[in-house]
């Protein structure tokens, strides 16, 4: 029987049931019913009819063999039973897009990993509809079904895997500069002053401004001067610009620094000598080649610079005040292994 406008009151956006399937095969093969009429029998809009009989297209033979072109209710209620089987459990974040814009705001805007922004609105008491976990916020980030940000726009996701698990010595190293002599307090960082170094590079490589990074190894605290170029000169004068500017707290503040073996760093003596008085102003010791992993508080706080100043950027034009704000930015930067506390809060503590 045919139940012309059987549903007038069944809303638009709603499921198509078997039955109407089936309403929709009989009238579209036999009846020759166009998809506008369908769509006004079965009050739905015109496009859920098309999309509907295009889901369901078969390939049929006739008497003579030829191909005919039908729709088939049953092969597209099963695609349907299928979909909605492999869609899964529904977004938590749902229709809070205060949360949502905040979020995409906090990653693109102010460069914050889902761990510091989820941490942030607790610790803030942040009011919103839905709560949310950062993983549940990556896992929607990697599926691109929510957010309008990728996978790149993400701090911390690659890690560097050690290229020299024999840990051997740089010959261009003193035996008694590498890291295994380090001092047991810098090792396992219970005490202030022990720092890592290194630079990063602009737009051209070997040639042109760069930075020179410093973090100490106990509270993450970070540095970054911009020197001329990547030579040992360049780096032997921003030294020399430290001690000047700390004076006699210098000597307290960097105990050991602790460098990769580039040619930049590889004049120790006019890196730990004095400009202010006689004698010795640090030590520095070098990691093992290919083991940036013995510096990983140095290249973590480099790969959030790189958050500010990609790879390729030209660091030449980049001035002096934008760079002492990206500096900021990291020393207050909430760090999970503080308990989302920033470096600058910690040392407030020492």
């Amino acid at each position: 029987m045919c139940r012309t406008n059987y549903n007038i009151n069944q809303g638009k956006n709603k499921h198509l049931k078997y039955e109407e399937r089936l309403m929709i095969e009989r009238w579209y093969n036999r009846d020759r019913k166009t998809k506008k009429e369908i769509a006004n029998l079965l009050n739905k809009s015109e496009r859920t009819i098309r999309r509907e009989i295009k889901r369901g297209m078969v390939i049929l033979k006739d008497s003579e063999w030829r191909d005919l072109l039908r729709y088939s209710a049953d092969k597209s209620h099963a695609l349907y039973n299928y979909n909605l089987e492999a869609k899964g459990p529904d977004l938590k974040i749902g229709n809070d897009y205060k949360l949502k814009y905040h979020i995409e705001n906090e990653i693109i805007n102010n460069k914050k990993s889902p761990e510091a922004i989820i941490a942030e609105i607790e610790h803030n008491n942040l009011q919103f509809k839905t709560k949310l976990t950062a993983r549940t916020i990556r896992n929607n980030i990697k599926l691109g079904n929510v957010f309008n940000i990728t996978e790149a726009d993400l701090i911390y996701k690659k890690r560097k895997r050690n290229k020299n698990p024999k840990k051997f010595i740089s010959n261009k190293t003193p035996p008694e500069k590498s890291i295994e002599f380090r001092p047991i307090k810098a090792n396992n960082r219970a005490e202030y002053g022990h720092w890592e170094g290194d630079s990063v590079i602009g737009k051209r490589k070997g040639s042109g401004p760069i930075l020179f990074t410093l973090t100490e190894r106990m509270t993450r605290e970070e540095i970054i001067i911009k020197v001329k170029s990547k030579t040992k000169e360049s780096i032997v004068k921003a030294f020399n610009k430290l001690e000047r500017k700390y004076n006699k707290s210098f000597y307290e503040k960097f105990k050991t620094i602790t460098f990769d073996n580039g040619s930049e760093f590889n004049d120790y003596k006019g890196i730990e000598k004095s400009c202010l008085r006689k004698g010795l102003r640090t030590t520095i010791y070098y990691a093992h080649p290919y083991c940036s992993g013995e510096r990983g508080s140095n290249e973590n706080g480099n790969r959030l610079i790189r958050r500010w100043i990609p790879k390729g950027t030209d660091i030449g034009p980049i001035s002096e005040k934008v760079i002492k704000e990206i500096e900021d930015w990291i020393n207050n930067y909430p760090r999970g292994i503080f308990g989302y506390k920033s470096s600058n809060m910690i040392l407030l503590k020492i």
